[in-house]
């Protein structure tokens, strides 16, 4: 049976949504994540808010600084890109090789693990490959 709203749990959830982790409302209500977003929904219809850019207009309105960082105005039928900025860049530790000779009846796995005497391949028996 669907939940009733009451108009306190409507305004709530007009002004908290976005802000209130999806799951915390779902727990708060009583209802499934699916039954915020349909309700989320109709409001919207209900009170006339476009849910694409809707945050950025009204702090446009408003005179707010934007999330988006800069003064262009929403797409329709889309969201606004925004900038994502980088935080660090990915290094990449440098790994030593060790020659290794494989003894007879063995082959390297292309696996490495790291040892007291460094990095050393993981070798494996000619024979379970080829079996």
């Amino acid at each position: 049976m669907a939940k009733k709203w009451t108009p306190a749990e409507e305004k709530f959830l007009l002004d908290n949504y976005g802000k209130v982790p999806m799951a915390e409302l779902a727990d708060r209500f009583g209802v499934t994540r699916k039954a915020i977003s349909a309700k989320m929904d109709k409001l919207r219809q209900a009170h006339g808010i476009d849910p694409v850019g809707a945050r950025e207009r009204a702090a446009q309105k408003s005179g707010k600084p934007s999330m988006l960082g800069g003064s262009r105005s929403p797409q329709p039928g889309g969201a606004v890109p925004r900038p994502v900025p980088i935080i660090d860049a990915i290094k990449h530790p440098q790994v030593e090789t060790v020659e290794t000779r494989p003894s007879e009846g063995k082959v390297p796995s292309g696996l490495v693990v790291k040892t007291e005497k460094g990095w050393q391949p993981i070798l494996m028996d000619r024979k379970k490959i080829s079996s």
